[in-house]
């Protein structure tokens, strides 16, 4: 495997890797200090790339990057040693194009999930090269006049599948000044012009459109796609509601399908009593029902559940293991009855959260 990532980053120490064994590995360090410090810095890059698929999360998108290709997994696996790192060397050395799909799944996968705009015509959008093209152009101009950079901007766009598309744009960040060594190991000054990402992601299937970026202006972005993505005027914000009051029933039962592998509790509340400033906040330690220790707590104090307000809770849902699905937890907090707060890097995940959000009456 290093023979075939050496070859392909144009590297070759002139050894014989037909004879090669464990123990000769000093001979290959011996022999990769004699090259050139550029070619090393090129190796040294892909390697970087390698590093961030080889892991949990990058197979993962290894995975959902076949899918996509519409090809099964077990066709792009390295069969001979399943670790997260082979398989992501494998996938770099022989599915260059389905590594790079994978490089911007797992991307898109990390940033943050943001609110949803609706009211977006339903179908798929017109993602255009014309349309992209002045998007990139709008971007360059909003980002320069109103914070001094992304005078330069890349777009990217994408079908993930299931109606779901992305437009990764890449605009110029500001400079900023850094020190490091040269050739001759003298510390001098430099600067470096990173670029920074936002994601518009488009449900074709319920017209809604969402926007990740460390940006203050996410509003703007938003009117910015839909006026120059689809020609028209974006609608209006709707400002969620969230019914938390719900939450205090102690006849409230989380029921969720036995297909989807997954149960839910509410692992946190915080509720609010007229004429004092205190909440009372119950917190739910071990897994299992939550209403019966809020009930019985409330018994020991003389308040009545019915005059308290839910003023922020938590919902945890616990994923079981299935076909194509690790165990594992979300965790959706609720800081006041208009926002939801959801810290998961997986979008199959939360989707099956905001199901049952909708069935239980809650969102």
């Amino acid at each position: 495997m290093l023979h075939w990532f050496l070859r392909d980053v144009g590297i070759n120490l002139e050894l014989d890797w037909g004879k090669m064994y464990a123990y000769d590995f000093p001979k290959v360090i011996a022999a990769y200090e004699l090259v050139p410090e550029d070619q090393k810095r090129q190796a040294e890059e892909v390697v970087r790339e390698i590093v961030l698929l080889a892991n949990q999360e990058g197979v993962a998108a290894l995975r959902e990057a076949a899918r996509l290709d519409n090809r099964p997994y077990w066709a792009v696996l390295f069969k001979h040693n399943p670790s997260a790192y082979m398989q992501a060397i494998w996938a770099w050395a022989t599915h260059r194009a389905l590594f790079e799909k994978a490089k911007k799944l797992l991307q898109v996968n990390r940033m943050p999930h943001v609110r949803k705009r609706t009211g977006l015509p339903v179908g798929p959008p017109p993602f255009l090269d014309e349309k992209l093209e002045e998007f990139k152009v709008k971007l360059q101009t909003f980002f320069m006049e109103r914070q001094n950079r992304g005078g330069v901007c890349s777009i990217d766009a994408f079908d993930r599948g299931d109606g779901r598309y992305f437009v990764l744009a890449y605009p110029d960040d500001v400079e900023r000044p850094f020190l490091r060594h040269d050739e001759r190991n003298t510390l001098v000054g430099d600067t470096l012009k990173q670029v920074f990402e936002i994601a518009f992601e488009v449900n074709a299937n319920e017209g809604s459109l969402a926007v990740s970026a460390k940006s203050d202006v996410r509003e703007d972005l938003e009117n910015l796609f839909i006026r120059t993505m689809y020609g028209t005027e974006p609608p209006p914000v709707i400002t969620p509601k969230y019914n938390l009051q719900m939450l205090k029933d102690p006849q409230l039962v989380l029921a969720t399908e036995a297909r989807d592998f997954v149960t839910a509790e509410v692992c946190f509340l915080s509720i609010k009593w007229p004429g004092i400033s205190s909440a009372s906040t119950f917190t739910a330690h071990q897994r299992g029902s939550f209403v019966r220790p809020i009930a019985y707590l409330l018994g020991q104090e003389p308040k009545d559940l019915k005059d308290g307000t839910v003023a922020s809770a938590k919902i945890r849902f616990h994923f079981l293991p299935k076909p194509g699905r690790r165990a594992g937890a979300l965790c959706v907090e609720f800081t006041s009855e208009s926002n939801m707060v959801i810290r998961c890097k997986d979008l199959l995940r939360v989707e099956v959260m905001e199901h049952y959000l909708k069935t239980w009456g809650i969102s």
